[in-house]
């Protein structure tokens, strides 16, 4: 890679970083990437009715068609005082660049873009099929009702996801389910508890009876299928005088291969069951939130925090063509031993049954942290790898490779 691709390459990643996009505010990087894709000379660039904004380039004859695909939004960054380098300044100190979202996934999505349009620039007539880069909304509220629009525009035969994963294969993911329970009481004055049935009691008895029962199942790769409490709240909020006659609790459920939400539901039905015969008064109910929100092109999004869990063989024909590109290029050639976590795949891989590898720069722990930032040298190495990759599945004639799941 030369010098002045490196630099074009870092400033791309920079002024991404300095656009804020928070989920469904991503409206000025989405303008900034439509624009960048245009002036690299792609075939055509579309924006959906989500604000997902696609950048294609079409090949001579025909062959496989390769997505690459990373997200615009973020996490809030918090207190920016907290921080020891202003979170959207994109300042580059220590061969790093500092700044939230540098290593999700903004510095992933810069690699794609510009790996996109030097691959057209490099070797436009000699590749075949198509390639689509695409910068998707929403991903830190929906892991998937964006991912079914590109899906859908991109009709791909395969796909690489850019989140950080250290410049190694990675070829799986748990799932996730966001689960509701409620415990439903008699609502009385504070001073007087005995005249009614505190829900936030009945919670409480019920939380312990799970965190006591519930035995998570395991897969020896994606690991264990967790339950963690992530939110707990009581009704009347604002009425400290009197005992709540609603509790709610929401669960953060890490699926394995195979589990659906029929089955997390039965499960934990099951185990409510068992707990009703030892708390007195127990009234529940289990439900999976539906949420919903506006996109920065004022289209409502909806959809509920389910994504299934996946799962690519390590002996599959996609997974080793990326390896040895990587390894002819002299880059890191690593499959990972653990898996993803978080991405857009799940909807590729696990629903579209897709191949699809999750392969980014950055370390996972830099993820939605303070003073997140990317090293430049992977970024570099990013760019290279999704070059590299793209070539060679590009490279194939007619489906070749025979890309199978």
């Amino acid at each position: 890679m030369d010098v002045p691709r490196q630099k074009e390459l870092i400033q791309l990643c920079q002024d991404l970083v300095r656009r804020p996009g928070l989920s469904g505010r991503e409206k000025e990087v989405a303008r900034f990437v439509s624009e960048t894709m245009r002036s690299l000379g792609y075939d055509s660039v579309t924006t959906d009715s989500y604000g997902n904004v696609l950048g294609r380039i079409i090949f001579s004859g025909k062959g496989e068609k390769l997505l690459l695909t990373s997200q615009m939004d973020h996490v809030n960054a918090g207190d920016a005082a907290e921080w020891s380098q202003y979170p959207f300044g994109a300042f580059e100190k220590n061969e790093r660049i500092y700044g939230r979202a540098a290593s999700d996934q903004k510095g992933a999505l810069a690699a794609m873009i510009m790996a996109g349009a030097h691959l057209k620039e490099d070797h436009g007539f000699a590749l075949n099929g198509e390639l689509v880069v695409a910068a998707a909304v929403h991903q830190e509220t929906f892991e998937s009702v964006a991912s079914k629009a590109i899906s859908d525009s991109a009709d791909a035969t395969c796909v690489i996801v850019g989140e950080a994963s250290a410049l190694s294969l990675e070829r799986g993911q748990r799932g996730r389910a966001e689960l509701q329970i409620e415990t439903f009481g008699k609502m009385a004055h504070s001073s007087h508890p005995e005249f009614g049935i505190n829900a936030a009691d009945k919670m409480n008895d019920l939380l312990t009876y799970v965190k006591k029962t519930f035995i998570p199942p395991k897969d020896p790769f994606l690991g264990e299928g967790i339950l963690v409490l992530t939110s707990l709240f009581s009704t009347p909020l604002s009425n400290s005088g009197a005992i709540p006659e609603k509790c709610t609790a929401v669960f953060d459920r890490r699926l394995l291969l195979g589990e659906t939400l029929e089955g997390v539901s039965r499960e934990i039905r099951k185990i409510i069951g068992k707990a009703s015969e030892t708390i007195p008064d127990l009234k529940t109910k289990v439900s999976f939130p539906v949420i919903e929100d506006r996109c920065y092109t004022g289209a409502p999004i909806r959809g509920n925090h389910f994504a299934a869990a996946w799962l690519l063989p390590e002996n599959s024909p996609y997974i080793q063509n990326l390896r040895e590109a990587l390894a002819e290029s002299g880059l890191p050639a690593e499959i990972s031993n653990r898996s993803g976590f978080g991405t857009n795949g799940c909807y590729f891989a696990a629903e579209k049954k897709l191949p699809t590898i999750i392969y980014g720069p950055s370390e996972r722990e830099l993820v939605h942290g303070i003073d997140e930032y990317i090293v430049i040298d992977q970024l570099l190495k990013a760019y290279q790898g999704y070059y590299a990759m793209a070539k060679r599945v590009l490279s194939t004639v007619n489906n070749t490779m025979h890309m199978k799941y």
